[in-house]
């Protein structure tokens, strides 16, 4: 069972292609076990049932996951994905707690739909979850689709590397693209040094109409093999758009959005991985905003 607190704010609404703005959201997830009756916990196995595999555990706390409900009665992946959309449909999120709001899509430019569960909602830079062991960058909130493996997913992390000590005009759009694909992998030399493994194919910097500085770029990793590929190798493709934003101590944080496909499914997914990273916007900071330095220890 999943207890709703009021901590965070997330709106989710149609884009161009929808059909009118939906209702702000005021939700948090916490896990709270059941107390219906005796039989095994919601994340607890039952002891006839130890014997069950890795994948099939797996499988059930996907499910799981999916039957996630909105305080409406909805599933997430119902609201965000309904069964009948148009091709190239989009859809909104926004929060206001690290100001930044951007589109994503939920159908194809050939019609197919994604069921795009918003798996990790939007909360402050210190209680998420950290990419790499020295925590450097965080994914704030992330959208998935299982069936196609397409992943939207907002990552906040401090200026590192060949970034860090320059002032933000002064940084290459390559080098913004290796210094937050750097710190998201764990790849090392055998000196001990971490090495991005993405092939960045192009990369660009743009200022924005609130004048902001964005950097944009494309690029490209191995993927695991997976039941839709007849090849031993796949390879996933992707989009990201990265932004700064001072903290505390002046410190610049970079606001990355990084939307991400199997090679197969790039042909009907890039004008919309285009549009959602033209939609990115760095929002000017309301009450409701706390900055990724404030308090780093308070997880709550």
């Amino acid at each position: 069972m999943l207890q709703q607190s009021s901590n965070t704010r997330l709106s989710t609404s149609h884009g161009a292609f929808g059909t009118g703005p939906a209702p702000r959201v005021s939700r948090c997830w916490t896990v709270a076990r059941s107390t219906a009756g005796p039989g095994p916990q919601p994340f607890e196995v039952a002891s006839e049932d130890r014997t069950l595999n890795r994948r099939q555990v797996l499988a059930s706390k996907l499910m799981l996951a999916a039957s996630v409900l909105l305080p409406s009665g909805r599933s997430i992946a119902a609201d965000v994905a309904p069964a009948m959309v148009e091709p190239g449909q989009m859809k909104e999120l926004s929060d206001p707690i690290l100001a930044y709001k951007f589109q994503y899509p939920v159908s194809t430019t050939a019609g197919q739909p994604l069921s795009m569960l918003l798996s990790r909602p939007p909360e402050k830079y210190s209680s998420a979850a950290p990419l790499t062991a020295d925590a450097r960058q965080r994914m704030v909130s992330e959208l998935f689709d299982f069936r196609n493996l397409v992943t939207v997913s907002m990552n906040v992390g401090p200026a590192s590397g060949l970034l860090k000590g320059r002032p933000p005009s002064e940084w290459s759009p390559k080098e913004v693209a290796l210094a937050v694909l750097i710190d998201r992998s764990t790849a090392r030399t055998t000196a001990g040094q971490r090495v991005a493994l993405n092939d960045v194919q192009e990369a660009h910097a743009e200022v924005r109409q609130e004048g902001l500085q964005y950097w944009v770029y494309e690029h490209m990793s191995q993927g695991s093999p997976t039941i839709g590929t007849r090849t031993r190798e796949s390879y996933r493709h992707s989009l990201a758009v990265t932004s700064w934003r001072a903290g505390l101590d002046g410190t610049p944080y970079l606001y990355t959005l990084n939307l991400s496909c199997p090679e197969s499914l790039w042909p009907s997914l890039e004008p919309l991985f285009r549009s959602s990273v033209a939609s990115f916007t760095l929002l000017p900071p309301s009450r409701d905003y706390i900055p990724p330095d404030k308090d780093p220890w308070l997880f709550f």
